[in-house]
């Protein structure tokens, strides 16, 4: 069986050889084929990393934000005196809860950021250690606040990841002094990168521009008082956001004093609801890229079977002349599909190869680059090969059920 086998890819590829043209017309709908399918799912697949990282690295995942806000209500703005506002003292109320992982407070304030002579405006974040935690943030380089640095007021800052690029042009920032108003801060860590050219936002593109300080040390040397602009909460609990922006909701207006001068953004469950669209659309992609790279094949299997067809006519005295001498109906049928395999599999390897030369040329659009899918090299060859298999089936029944003398005399 081994010998026959090869034996027909032996004459499949003598086949090629001997009709270069027809070969080249009936590969080349195979190898756009299978391009197509590798390109596309190499693509798709590198689009949903860069998106589900991107939003990951978004840090909001869980979060809500707790932000001062005057009341809509005539009868509650009366009330406004009775509460001290949203303050630092709020972040004690809420870590009671047991439902939420980590409590952040958040101060908020336009400076001019100077480093010798060059100055820029830039938004100054003074922020608690926990903003890390409920924000999932990483360093690039260096370090992030610690306790000692709130409890201390220690003057030092964290430069967001595309300011420091600006104020030091890809130089290390680390240790250096900046200005921010009248005060000096030392350098101490430069800010992960957040999101990517797929998922951002606006408070991330404002936070890569601007400077993370103690939120002890905003209040000591930038502005004072204990009101903040706003708190940021982390639960786990992603199935009960609902009921956890109400417990946050109620804790908030007890301490407050039955006053409603904030107002609560679910931002976790409005990434809930923006993946779910997401999933949608490049679900959607895939279903109509898939369906184009299906043509594709399909075309190719059509040019497979009109090739068969052709290589029947011309053979049929070969056909006889082997059934003549002994040849069975199995080895006939076998030989015609070892032909049309062969040639859709040759097809199908060319069109990898094709897809591995445009994946590494337009890889440089892609942040990560732009690898093969192992999937789709898996489903460029497979629906390569099952494409030359369903084309010559047909044509291999119609070459084993001759008679010798059909053949023959055909």
């Amino acid at each position: 069986m081994n010998i026959a086998f090869w034996e027909a890819v032996r004459t499949t590829l003598s086949e090629i050889w001997a009709h270069k043209f027809r070969s080249f017309l009936t590969l080349l709908l195979v190898v756009l084929g299978t391009m197509g399918v590798v390109v596309l799912v190499t693509m798709i697949e590198a689009l949903k990393v860069m998106v589900w990282d991107g939003i990951k690295s978004l840090g909001f995942d869980g979060v809500m934000f707790v932000e001062a806000s005057t009341p809509d209500d005539p009868a509650e703005r009366q009330k406004l005196g009775l509460s001290r506002g949203l303050s630092y003292r709020d972040v004690a109320v809420l870590e009671e809860s047991d439902s939420l992982q980590a409590v952040a407070a958040i101060r908020i304030k336009d400076f001019v950021v100077r480093r010798g002579t060059e100055e820029r405006r830039a938004r100054v974040y003074g922020i608690t250690p926990s903003f890390v935690t409920v924000h999932e943030r990483e360093i690039s380089s260096g370090r992030w606040f610690d306790q000692g640095d709130e409890i201390e007021r220690r003057r030092v800052a964290v430069l967001g990841f595309e300011l420091a690029d600006k104020m030091f042009a890809g130089g290390d920032p680390l240790g250096k002094q900046i200005r921010i108003g009248d005060a000096s801060f030392r350098i101490v860590g430069v800010e992960a990168r957040l999101g990517n050219r797929q998922a951002n936002s606006g408070w991330t593109r404002r936070e890569m521009n601007g400077v993370l300080v103690p939120l002890a040390t905003f209040r000591a040397y930038l502005s004072g008082g204990e009101r903040i602009s706003l708190m940021t909460v982390k639960t786990a609990d992603l199935d009960r956001l609902d009921d956890v922006k109400g417990e946050v909701g109620r804790l908030v207006r007890r301490a407050h004093h039955g006053v409603g001068d904030y107002a609560i953004e679910n931002v976790a469950d409005e990434m809930l609801k923006a993946e779910k669209e997401i999933r949608v659309l490049l679900r959607n992609w895939t279903i109509v890229l898939a369906a184009i790279s299906g043509i594709a094949l399909l075309i190719g299997g059509v040019g497979i079977y009109s090739v068969l067809k052709i290589s029947l006519a011309e053979r049929l005295y070969e056909i006889g002349l082997r059934k003549s001498i002994g040849a069975s109906d199995r080895a006939i049928l076998t030989q015609f599909l070892v032909e049309s395999t062969t040639l859709s599999a040759l097809g199908g390897i060319i069109g990898c190869g094709v897809a591995a030369i445009i994946c590494a040329a337009v890889s440089g659009n892609f942040e990560a680059g732009l690898p093969l899918a192992p999937l789709g090299l898996q489903l460029g060859i497979g629906f390569a090969v099952f494409t030359g298999l369903f084309a010559g089936l047909f044509p291999a029944l119609s070459a084993s059920r001759l008679t010798p003398i059909e053949a023959l005399r055909g």
